[in-house]
C-alpha cells in the first residue's frame, strides 16, 4: 500500500513543479528538494502531536474535509494568483515552534521554504483525511497510523540525511515551543503585540490618513521580517514575530484607542517579561519595537502639499519615539 509520502510524490509531477516554482519564485530543482524534507517533517510533527493526550483526537478535527482532485488544483490556483494563505493550517500542524521549524529547514537548505511549507501542508492534510476515511480510522488508528508512517521513513538507512535533518528541525520547534510555554497567554500578547502597540503610539502622534497608515505599517512589517530572518530560528524574536504584523491587529487597537499611558506601560512589562525569562532575547526584543516605531514614522511625510515639502518625521512622531525608548530604557533598567 503505498504511504502518504508516496502519494505527495506520485502528486508532484514535472508539470506542478514548474507551476509551483514560479509562482512562488523558487528554482524548480529546489522544490523536490524541499518536499524531499517537508513531507518527512509533517509526517513527524503530526505523528509527534497524535502521540499525546488528545492530539489525535485535535488532529481528527482539523483535517480537511475537502481530500478530492480539486485540492491540488485550488491550491495552484490560489498560488498563481498570490492570494493563497495557509498559514492557518501549518500554525495548526505544526504548532508554536512553526517559525523555528521553517527557519530551520531554510537554512540548512539554502533557500526560503516558507511558501513551498504553505503548500505541501494542506496537501499532506488532504491525503491523510482521504486515508482516515478509506480506512474509517479513529483517534486510536490515527495514532498508530502516522507512527508506522513516519517510522517506516526514519528508519530506512536510504533516509538518514533527511532523517537527521527532520529531527533537526522538529527539536528546534520543541525548543520554541518550550519558551512560548514559559509564558501565560496573557504575558504572550503583552510581548507579541509590543510592535505594533509602539506602531500605534507612532501613528495617532501624527496621523497620516488611511494611505500613510499603510506605508507605515508596510514599513514596521518589513523591518520585524528582516529581524526574524537574521535572527535564531529559535529565538523568542522569530517565535513571537515569525508570523509578522497584522493590520487586523492594529485596527482592533485603534478601535480600543487605549492611552499613551497604558501603551508605554504595556512596553515596560513586555520587555520585564523578555529580561526576566529569557534575557539573552531582551536586547533583540528592545531593538525590534524601537525600529518598528521608527521605521513607521518614517514611511511617509507629514505636513506639506500633495507629496511636496513636509518632513519625513513629525515633531509629534519624535515625541513619540523619544517615549518609547524612554519606557524601554527605564525597563531595562529596572
Amino acid at each position: 500500500m503505498a504511504t502518504i509520502l508516496d502519494s505527495l510524490g506520485s502528486i508532484m509531477t514535472s508539470d506542478v513543479i514548474a507551476k509551483v516554482g514560479k509562482a512562488t519564485g523558487t528554482d524548480a530543482s529546489l522544490i523536490g528538494k524541499g518536499l524531499g524534507a517537508i513531507g518527512p517533517l509533517l509526517m513527524g510533527s503530526l505523528a509527534k502531536t497524535a502521540s499525546t493526550s488528545g492530539g489525535a483526537s485535535s488532529l481528527l478535527q482539523m483535517l480537511p474535509q475537502d481530500s478530492g482532485s480539486g485540492l491540488l488544483g485550488n491550491l495552484l490556483s490560489g498560488l498563481t494568483s498570490g492570494s493563497s494563505s495557509q498559514s492557518g493550517l501549518v500554525n495548526s500542524l505544526l504548532g508554536p515552534g512553526v517559525t523555528a521549524i521553517a527557519g530551520t529547514l531554510t537554512q540548512k537548505l539554502g533557500f526560503d521554504v516558507r511558501s513551498l511549507l504553505g503548500f505541501a501542508a494542506p496537501l499532506v492534510a488532504g491525503l491523510l483525511s482521504k486515508t482516515v476515511k478509506q480506512q474509517n480510522l479513529d483517534a486510536a488508528g490515527l495514532s498508530k497510523f502516522l507512527k508506522s508512517e513516519s517510522e517506516t521513513f526514519l528508519q530506512n538507512p536510504a533516509n538518514k540525511e533527511v532523517s537527521g535533518l527532520v529531527s533537526t528541525a522538529l527539536e528546534a520547534g520543541d525548543k520554541a515551543a518550550a519558551l512560548r510555554r514559559s509564558f501565560s497567554n496573557a504575558e504572550w500578547e503583552k510581548v507579541r503585540l509590543a510592535p505594533l502597540a509602539a506602531v500605534y503610539l507612532v501613528a495617532v502622534a501624527s496621523p497620516s490618513g488611511f494611505m500613510g497608515q499603510i506605508k507605515e505599517l508596510s514599513a514596521a512589517a518589513e523591518a520585524v521580517s528582516q529581524a526574524v530572518k537574521t535572527g535564531s530560528p529559535t529565538s523568542l524574536i522569530a517565535t513571537a514575530f515569525g508570523s509578522g504584523l497584522e493590520k487586523a491587529e492594529l485596527d482592533l487597537l485603534q478601535k480600543d484607542a487605549p492611552s499613551k499611558e497604558h501603551i508605554l506601560g504595556t512596553l515596560r512589562e513586555g520587555l520585564a517579561l523578555v529580561s526576566q525569562k529569557s534575557p539573552a532575547d531582551a536586547a533583540a526584543f528592545r531593538n525590534i519595537v524601537l525600529d518598528a516605531a521608527q521605521k513607521a514614522a518614517e514611511a511617509s511625510k507629514e505636513g506639506g502639499f500633495l507629496g511636496i515639502g513636509g518632513t519625513r518625521v513629525s515633531n509629534e512622531e519624535q515625541q513619540a519615539l523619544n517615549e518609547i525608548r524612554g519606557a524601554l530604557a527605564m525597563s531595562a533598567k529596572a
